[in-house]
């Protein structure tokens, strides 16, 4: 990819010139030069310089648009090129969601191991606001679990494994625990945690339990940490929304899950990658483990 495009690309995401030369192995001189160099070729200012560092121009955020697209191209005919005569990637970047990464990433990550014992895994739970871009850039080959359908274009290819539908964790002895489905309207007087990025489900709790106040959160606490989120409704007399799949893992912890009287949406979650790399072995081993059916035993 072309060198002054790749400079602009990484001050964009490290916002000064001193990291974006650090991750480049460049000097500052050189990263500066490299911007410059783009500014002369399109003929206007990229970027708007102050003490603060480096911030975009108008002309910045329309040119980042298709550095963005260029730059995924230029990842995607790399792999397709590379899966042709490399066994695979030396390092494959998982995301994954609460259900994926609780329930199967352990056997996955053996299981790729065993095929490909060089490989380096990075395994992520910390989903990212949007993952289909992520997948894109690169910053992550494979993501499991749930996908806004607007993130996601053709460029993306996604295996259905389940459907997730979410349901309420409560105290043991919590009164409401006794009843077979929850009426979410009866815990809006409680404090809600959310282990999670979920745009609709969270949606879908205020929606519930507060439909005629208009305020942008009723989440108190956010964490990236199922765990974290556990221990928050065993200690701290919080509610937290979760899959139902997970209920062993919650009643494990002595609590209790419900599915709620309305119903939660249901959504389609399973594997997603590139189409470009859908040659990689690694890559393959990945959908041909949750192709056989072995994983949900």
């Amino acid at each position: 990819m072309d060198k002054n495009l790749r400079a602009f690309l990484a001050v964009v995401r490290h916002q000064s010139l001193t990291s974006a030369s650090e991750h480049l192995g460049l000097t500052q001189p050189s990263v500066t030069k490299r911007i410059a160099n783009l500014e002369d070729e399109i003929g206007t200012a990229l970027f708007d310089r102050n003490r603060r560092g480096m911030s975009l121009t108008a002309a910045g955020q329309v040119f980042l648009r298709r550095a963005r697209r260029i730059e995924a191209e230029y990842r995607q005919c790399h792999e397709e090129v590379s899966s042709i005569s490399a066994a695979g990637l030396e390092i494959l970047k998982i995301g994954a969601g609460p259900l994926f990464h609780l329930r199967w990433a352990a056997w996955l990550i053996a299981e790729l191991k065993n095929g490909y014992p060089d490989l380096k895994i990075e395994l992520s739970s910390d989903t990212k606001p949007d993952i289909g871009e992520a997948l894109r850039t690169g910053d992550m080959d494979v993501y499991l679990g749930v996908v806004p359908p607007d993130q996601l274009d053709d460029s993306i290819h996604f295996k259905h494994v389940t459907q997730v539908e979410h349901g309420l964790v409560v105290r043991a002895d919590n009164p409401l625990a006794r009843q077979s489905k929850i009426d979410p309207i009866d815990l809006k007087d409680f404090h809600w945690v959310i282990f999670a990025v979920d745009p609709e489900t969270e949606s879908r709790i205020h929606q519930y339990t507060v439909p005629d106040v208009e305020f942008p959160s009723g989440i108190d606490v956010r964490t990236t940490s199922f765990a974290a989120g556990l221990q928050l409704v065993k200690e701290g007399g919080f509610v937290m929304s979760a899959p139902l799949q997970l209920a062993s893992r919650v009643e494990s912890e002595g609590l209790i899950i419900r599915p709620t009287r309305q119903g939660m949406p249901r959504r389609n979650a399973g594997v997603h990658v590139r189409k470009s790399s859908l040659g990689y072995g690694a890559v393959q081993t990945v959908l041909s483990f949750f192709e056989k059916g072995e994983f949900e035993k």
